[in-house]
């Protein structure tokens, strides 16, 4: 799988996520509710997002690396 389509697939997952909690949090207010939203949907969401920056980072890498090793015949 290559990286923009790991990307896609996470982000495609997060909207998921989303859609689905939000359904179901407009039904479901308590404090359990809001427990789950942060402990859970929350730390879901931000391991994703850090997912994601990680593999553009990685890609930015590889492309530097590709670069450099191209000009300098590695």
């Amino acid at each position: 799988m290559s990286d923009a389509s790991s990307k896609a697939k996470l982000k495609e997952t997060l909207r998921t996520m989303h859609e689905q909690w939000n359904g179901l949090k407009s039904e479901w207010r308590d404090s359990a509710s809001e427990t789950m939203q942060r402990d859970a949907v929350d730390s879901a969401d931000d391991a994703v997002r850090m997912a994601i920056l990680a593999l553009e980072q990685i890609g930015e890498a590889i492309a530097r690396a590709r670069h450099e090793c191209g000009a300098n015949e590695c």
